[in-house]
């Protein structure tokens, strides 16, 4: 290796480590940025075929396919250990499931997206130790069990943010299963069952979630579930066909 090219690597090791927004906007697209990243933190790039997957998907114009991949996506990068890399790539997928979701007309999904994405930036800007990481779940489902529904789904989508503070890995995935499912259960109770399929197929995305998530729910919901996880796993094998 040159010494020019010794430089150049030192000096973008540094710049990943050192996170800073503008450097972030700088790299972003910069070929192999990407990889050097999963390779700082010791993850398994595996854990971003689906979202780069999603990502050309949505270039073009695949909009449907892309969002089936940017779901499974979202709990892939779950599996990164490093905090700041996770929190990056769990941004770059909703905002591509925002862009997805505009693709297909659904403009509201496509906000709740794009605030999703915008207020896991503001968490990663907060200092560590801001609030304990499940509180926000507590305080969410303490919303749906006084039949608070409103306040309840505002509350999970807080919790989606505020759970990227647990830890280990597993912990913090089935903390993220548990309020997936409550957000399932809160819009059927609110009756937007468009928007509860919706929750529905983001945990079918992830193996045996939508199935934990049925056992727990009233005999309505679990009918309901069942039916998203049939047609999920019917639109997965036309996919691969």
């Amino acid at each position: 290796m040159s010494p020019r090219r010794a430089v150049v690597l030192l000096g973008l090791s540094c710049l990943v480590a050192a996170g800073c927004a503008s450097v972030e906007e700088f790299t972003r697209d910069l070929p192999g940025m990407k990889s050097l990243k999963y390779t700082m933190a010791g993850a398994d790039r595996e854990h971003r075929a689906n979202l780069a997957r999603g990502l050309t998907e949505l270039k073009a114009g695949e909009y449907a396919a892309a969002v089936r991949s940017l779901r499974q996506a979202l709990w892939d990068v779950e599996q990164i250990d490093k905090p700041s890399l996770r929190l990056e790539e769990r941004v770059e997928a909703h905002q591509a499931l925002a862009e997805a979701y505009t693709g297909l007309g659904k403009n509201q999904w496509s906000e709740e997206q794009r605030a999703l994405a915008q207020a896991l930036v503001e968490y990663g800007r907060r200092e560590n130790g801001a609030s304990a990481p499940d509180t926000a779940l507590a305080k969410a489902k303490a919303a749906y069990q006084a039949a608070h529904f409103r306040e309840a789904v505002a509350a999970f989508g807080q919790a989606l943010v505020e759970l990227e503070g647990l830890s280990p890995t597993p912990v913090r995935l089935r903390a993220l299963e548990e309020a997936r499912c409550h957000l399932v259960l809160t819009y059927f109770a609110l009756g937007q069952k468009e928007r509860a399929s919706e929750e529905a197929r983001q945990l079918a995305a992830r193996e045996g979630a939508a199935t934990a998530c049925r056992r727990q729910a009233p005999p309505p919901v679990r009918a309901f579930i069942r039916d998203v996880e049939v047609n999920e796993a019917r639109a997965g094998k036309r996919s691969g066909d």
